[in-house]
């Protein structure tokens, strides 16, 4: 008797994986998704709110504003770069960026954005960045990557930086 149990939940069980699954309601690009459950925002706002701060901070990278770049995170936020550890919270960003701004002059500078899917006060943007760097030692660097950035949305309406992940497309060397 226990095993034709077993065997009918083992049924029911692989029935329900084979049963072939409606297509999600939302079809939309990515750039103007949001996630299922969460009430519907004006994506096109919430990415061009993002554009308008990268474009910010592409400026700011390029002037080696390190208290610029800075601002853009809030306080608990975390940054993780390639080849460094995560920096944690504002101080360590500071310290993370005014490092960066002392070794490196920026000659080059680009942020673009691919898409943004909105969630509640969050939105998470996917893109990419190039850019070009005078080291203190060495010649010019050209660089191109990716990057992960969960935005969190701010009492007055603006969105800051909470999570930043960033890597490169080079081939390890």
């Amino acid at each position: 008797m226990l095993s034709y149990r077993l065997s009918a939940v083992a049924l029911l069980a692989l029935a329900a994986c084979t049963t072939k699954q409606a297509r999600r309601p939302d079809t939309t690009a990515p750039a103007a998704a949001t996630l299922a459950g969460t009430p519907s925002a004006d994506v096109a706002a919430v990415r061009q709110a993002i554009e308008a701060q990268n474009t910010r901070f592409d400026s700011a990278a390029m002037k080696g504003d390190s208290s610029a770049l800075v601002s853009f995170y809030t306080d608990d936020a975390v940054v993780m770069f390639a080849n460094m550890p995560a920096a944690k919270g504002r101080e360590a960003i500071a310290k993370t960026f005014g490092g960066l701004t002392k070794v490196m002059k920026m000659s080059a500078f680009k942020l673009t954005t691919q898409d943004v899917i909105v969630a509640g006060d969050y939105a998470i943007e996917t893109g990419a960045y190039e850019h070009t760097d005078q080291a203190a030692k060495g010649g010019p660097k050209h660089d191109v990557g990716k990057y992960l950035v969960l935005w969190k949305k701010q009492p007055d309406g603006s969105y800051k930086i909470l999570r930043d992940i960033a890597n490169t497309d080079q081939p390890m060397k």
